[in-house]
């Protein structure tokens, strides 16, 4: 048994940490999405709209962890932690989503994007070529470097492997979530109705 609560509160502020780096990645995936002039076309919106949805899925049970948390023996209030077991669920099958939506929308953008130095030798042919509907060559080819950094460099390929991987094995981790989570309530609901006559 958890007595110090050290799981409930490591695992809210986890969830805390993805929920923030998944507004930064809306933000990435906005950004590539207006600077190209893209965003009219529903198979974009869809892609954004689950980045969406997982942030606002993740808000929610961060809520709902603080809303049904508990004083504990030490006087502590203490989140909730079968909600916090499944918010973990979420995020480690998204971000490798997350990364490909980047690659997809991204797509040849991720491929040109010369260096800082390129362009301050550059006598404005790459500033010409490299514009985009929104943004002088330069700013687009910022903003493309950031998503590239974020899901294909080094760097980038860490972070996805990390996140697929921060609390172990999903496999395990489901397997403590199905072991763990009440659920003689619904069970005992089902043989209710099953027991009703009317």
């Amino acid at each position: 048994m958890n007595v110090s609560g050290f799981q409930a509160y490591t695992l809210h502020q986890v969830l805390s940490r993805q929920i923030a780096k998944t507004e930064f990645v809306l933000g990435v995936v906005q950004s590539i999405v207006n600077t190209i002039n893209i965003g009219e076309y529903q198979h974009v919106q869809q892609k954004v709209v689950e980045i969406i949805v997982t942030l606002e899925t993740m808000k929610a049970l961060l809520l709902k962890s603080e809303i049904e948390a508990k004083r504990d023996d030490f006087g502590y209030i203490r989140p909730h932690h079968p909600t916090l077991q499944v918010a973990i669920q979420i995020f480690p099958k998204v971000y490798p989503t997350f990364t490909e939506i980047i690659q997809l929308l991204g797509a040849s953008g991720l491929m040109s994007i010369p260096s800082e130095k390129a362009f301050g030798a550059d006598d404005g042919d790459l500033e010409h070529y490299l514009q985009s509907f929104r943004d002088g060559g330069e700013e687009r080819v910022k903003k493309f470097r950031l998503a590239w950094d974020l899901t294909m460099s080094s760097f980038g390929t860490r972070q996805t492997l990390y996140e697929r991987y921060f609390f172990g094995d999903p496999v395990r981790l489901s397997s403590l979530l199905y072991q763990s989570y009440n659920r003689e309530p619904f069970i005992q609901r089902v043989e209710n109705f099953l027991k009703n006559k009317d």
